[in-house]
């Protein structure tokens, strides 16, 4: 059996970075007051220029609360904010609605927004990460709690990776406004190059899903730059942002997609895994599946405990918090659930489990979201696995046969 992942062939481009450029400064050291809306691609440094823009807030603000979306996520940021003995509330918005609203997660989402009704406005800045998964629902209710003399929000999305509904803010002619947010000239952001994935695996990324976006009518522009670089047309606040690849990060190292049978994917993940850990044991390694895919999941933890390689796959939600996303790391878990989390080598166990959703470009593009989220947590290595030759292996065959589509930086 051939050795997909060689980690000693990467280690010269391992991204190590943790500087935010000149876009994220801007971002970052925005007035305090005011709201501010970060639109950022996959990988270009969104939570942390969130992180950072906290120690600006707190120069002029004491009660500050942190949202995300998942648990995974939440936790990279207790942890990043406790290694510089940061005290601010950072919590998933569920466990923050049920502590202080006592919200049940019952399906009536405006029951939310009457809860906050009854809180007293208590925060005088509210900070929001994967906000494309947030429904709008979540903002007025926050909008309630938030101090109306600060207005301080800052908000962290990128509608590429929207996998839970919300398709109405994916159109051109969405705003902000609709919600009863304002933004301010200036305080809009972008973040275009993407710093995490090597080119290689970019160029597939988007391939893939680029199709899907135009299918659900979301319209996808690049941010125009002139020869010094100076930008000079950025694109509305309804377009989907081309992404910008950084050649400095290329190991010339393709995505493999292979062909396994599922009752034997367990066995020879597992094995490639401890395979590739001999190479360089101090990397991080995710196991991703299909949400529903959960017999899968148990199958590959099993093998791995019987090749007694220390792993994290959690049962439930809670198993998902606190920070389990300290190099070296092995996580196997849906690829919905580890949104915003990042790995040098990504195994996607079941590309061909989305099924045929082309009757409903929505649905369509969600499905294919999922999957594209998880290809874009692969920094340096990417392998995909497939039993059955579908609809969706065929897109992934020919997204890698297209070379050298997007804008480079170096």
């Amino acid at each position: 059996m051939d050795q997909w992942i060689n980690f000693e062939q990467s280690l010269g481009q391992r991204l190590s970075r943790q500087i935010l450029d000149d876009e994220q400064n801007k971002a970052k050291n925005l007035r305090s007051k005011g709201t501010a809306i970060v639109r950022g691609v996959a990988g270009s440094g969104k939570s942390l220029v969130l992180r950072n823009r906290v120690d600006k807030l707190l120069e002029d603000f004491d009660d500050i609360l942190i949202l995300t979306y998942n648990r995974f996520m939440n936790g990279w940021l207790k942890a990043k904010l406790q290694d510089n003995a940061v005290n601010v509330e950072c919590k998933t918005f569920h466990q923050w609605a049920y502590q202080k609203l006592k919200y049940n997660y019952d399906y009536d989402l405006d029951e939310a927004i009457r809860l906050a009704r009854k809180c007293q406005r208590e925060y005088q800045a509210i900070l929001i990460d994967e906000a494309q998964d947030f429904p709008d629902q979540w903002f007025q209710a926050l909008l309630e709690v938030l101090d109306p003399q600060t207005e301080a929000l800052f908000i962290v999305y990128d509608n590429t990776q929207s996998v839970y509904g919300q398709p109405h803010r994916r159109q051109s002619n969405w705003t902000w406004k609709s919600l009863g947010i304002n933004v301010p000239g200036g305080r809009s952001q972008v973040f275009d190059v993407n710093y995490r994935n090597t080119p290689e695996i970019l160029e597939l990324a988007w391939n893939f899903i680029e199709p899907a976006l135009i299918a659900a009518d979301m319209k996808v522009e690049p941010r125009k730059r002139d020869e010094a670089g100076k930008v000079v047309k950025t694109p509305g606040i309804g377009s989907i942002i081309e992404p910008k690849k950084k050649l400095s990060r290329s190991s010339a190292i393709d995505p493999l997609l292979l062909e396994i049978y599922y009752e034997e994917m367990p066995n020879q993940i597992a094995t490639q895994v401890q395979s590739a850990l001999k190479t360089h044991s101090d990397s991080s390694i995710g196991i991703l599946v299909h949400p529903q895919a959960k017999d899968l999941k148990k199958e590959i933890s099993k093998e791995l405990n019987t090749l007694e390689i220390e792993h994290h796959a959690p049962t439930n939600s809670r198993d998902r918090d606190g920070n389990v996303v300290n190099r070296p790391y092995i996580v196997v878990d849906s690829w919905n659930a580890l949104k915003g989390v990042e790995f040098d080598a990504v195994i996607i166990a079941g590309v061909d489990s989305l099924g045929d959703n082309s009757d409903n470009s929505d649905l369509d593009f969600e499905a294919k979201a999922g999957l594209y989220t998880a290809m874009t947590r692969a920094r340096d290595h990417l392998i995909m696995l497939y039993e059955n030759k579908d609809i969706n292996v065929d897109f992934i065959e020919s997204a890698l046969t297209v070379k050298d589509r997007l804008e480079a930086v170096e």
